[in-house]
């Protein structure tokens, strides 16, 4: 099973030069197409992954035919302990879907999250191995030209959130009070919230969680990851590495990304209307803040 890039695009990437400050991004990046099949598929993309130096910190099935594997290595968590809340792009988001009859391997691009998470360290360190090790062979996601300067400020539009303005979802009297709330309300069983993955940021009082969504009953379908990709995934190839979501324990604050920021910023194509608009999802970023916040604190 051939998952590596071509020859050519090897020699491209270790002879890339200095990136231009008006390069645009886009959110994903198709490794590989293939015929394999999704078991076998996933377990040779690990094994390529673990080879390449990554750990699997987690991994989960968010939606039927597809796989989600989320890793770090040393130089992520490196790269995310410069920041102040580097830990939101400490776990890289790997996705295998049996899609349209063939299977499909595709990765957040970390340069992409790097910006728009506003992180201070260098991410291409991140990106070229992933590629050598997995494959390269396109970038998609988004038409709109989205420079390193308009993903640091990214908001959908006026009214809508920014990366510095996050869901707060609880303040305790220490780091280890905050990190054992959100790891009893991650135990609950019976909900819709599963733990897919938790990183501690080296250095730092801050840990990264991933959090799974999936409806255990039909009040719960504005946060279901199924629901959400039926509005947002529907032509091209797999956006499921969008999920899980991160949850940040930072010292004694918790917080998350706010919905209207992190699903715009993945999905920047996006019409406000029509049959795949983000009216569609209009009670998703209340239900999932207020899903967290309970989580949380129990309330």
């Amino acid at each position: 099973m051939n998952i590596k890039p071509p020859l050519i695009l090897l020699v491209s990437l270790l002879m890339a030069g200095p990136v231009a400050a008006d390069t645009s991004y886009q959110p994903f990046v198709l490794a590989s197409v293939n015929d394999a099949g999704l078991d076998e598929q996933t377990e040779a993309t690990i094994s390529a992954l673990e080879q390449a130096g990554f750990s699997v910190a987690g991994q989960y099935s968010p939606l039927e035919n597809t796989n989600v594997i989320v890793v770090t290595s040393p130089n992520l968590t490196a790269v995310a302990a410069l920041s102040e809340k580097g830990g939101y792009g400490a776990g890289q988001r790997v996705s295998v879907s049996l899609r349209d009859g063939r299977t499909e391997v595709a990765f957040i691009n970390p340069l992409y999250i790097q910006h728009a998470y506003r992180m201070e360290g260098d991410l291409q360190s991140v990106y070229d191995p992933l590629s050598r090790a997995l494959g390269n062979i396109e970038t998609y996601g988004a038409e709109k030209e989205m420079t390193a300067k308009k993903l640091a400020k990214y908001h959908y539009m006026m009214t809508m959130q920014r990366f510095d303005d996050p869901s707060e979802l609880g303040s305790f009297d220490s780091y280890e009070a905050a990190l054992a709330a959100v790891e009893n309300g991650l135990a609950a069983e019976g909900d819709a919230l599963t733990q897919v993955y938790r990183i501690d940021i080296p250095g730092k009082d801050q840990t990264v969680f991933g959090v799974g969504m999936k409806a255990s009953n039909e009040d719960e379908e504005d946060i279901d990851a199924a629901f959400q990709m039926s509005i947002v995934d529907f032509e091209g190839y797999s956006k499921a590495a969008y999920f899980p979501y991160e949850v940040l324990v930072n010292g004694k604050d918790v917080e998350a990304l706010h919905m209207r920021f992190r699903m715009a910023v993945h999905f920047p194509d996006l019409s406000m209307m029509g049959k795949h608009g983000f009216t569609k999802l209009m009670s998703s970023p209340g239900a999932t803040e207020d899903v967290l916040e309970e989580m949380v604190t129990g309330q």
